[in-house]
């Protein structure tokens, strides 16, 4: 009985090696990666803009730290940061400074009397060109126009799209704010990139008291943009001051 036990053995054992050998292959064995070279940092993880580019870690400043605070119209951590040494200088990775910050962010003209009174310039640009009246005027805050006008920022100061401070406050629809500009020195035919005027986006929108007001301060309805258009033709219907009545037949 043994060698008969032995043989049935030995055929299973073939039979199963015969099968897998009629079956698919194995896979071919993953490479080991190579080590890096001596000395090279390998990356950090995790994209930074979710385009696959490293995050590299930055640290946090004591200039940052200013910024944050006058964001948040933090005014003890803002003294505390200038206590240890933060620039009144400063400015964020679009080039805002500290004014233009409590400006657009906090909003608070106390700060920003505050901050001018320590030695904080009021009229420096961004990246973008745009200034802290910039801003003021586009959001329709007569008070801070008033304060950083009445200490010396320039009202016909253009970003990099051409516009000045009225033409902001003109397609906000901010009539006090346009009204004070004008009352000093605004110069309302200002023409952006595209041709555009203060009056034209005023039509263009509706504003008929805007655009009254700029007509009876020297805009001009002739100017054309870059299509050729004037303001009547851009002008929203029914804002009557873009629309002149026609002279009357006899």
């Amino acid at each position: 009985m043994r060698p008969l036990m032995i043989r049935a053995v030995c055929s299973m054992m073939l039979l199963l090696v015969a099968a897998c050998e009629s079956g698919s292959s194995a896979p071919p064995p993953t490479p080991t990666p190579l080590p890096p070279p001596a000395g090279t940092i390998p990356a950090p993880h995790g994209p930074a803009l979710g385009i696959g580019e490293p995050r590299i870690p930055q640290p946090y400043t004591l200039d940052q730290r200013l910024l944050d605070a006058v964001s948040n119209d933090d005014r003890r951590t803002i003294e505390l940061a200038l206590e240890r040494g933060a620039k009144l200088s400063a400015k964020d990775d679009i080039g805002r400074s500290v004014v233009l910050r409590a400006v657009l962010d906090a909003g608070n003209l106390d700060l920003v009397r505050w901050l001018h009174g320590k030695g904080a310039a009021l009229d420096e640009p961004d990246s973008g060109g745009r200034t802290a009246l910039s801003f003021a005027a586009a959001n329709g805050r007569l008070d801070l126009v008033r304060y950083l006008v009445e200490n010396g920022a320039a009202v016909n100061r253009v970003d990099v799209q051409r516009r000045p401070p009225l033409f902001h406050a003109a397609i906000g629809g901010h009539l006090e704010v346009a009204t004070f500009l004008l009352d000093h020195g605004a110069n309302p035919n200002l023409q952006d990139q595209f041709g555009d005027t203060p009056l034209m986006v005023a039509c263009a929108k509706g504003y008929g008291d805007m655009a009254k007001l700029l007509l009876q301060r020297g805009a001009d309805p002739a100017l054309e943009d870059e299509e050729g258009r004037t303001a009547r033709e851009r002008a929203a219907p029914g804002t009557e001051a873009c629309s002149p009545p026609g002279p009357k037949t006899p």
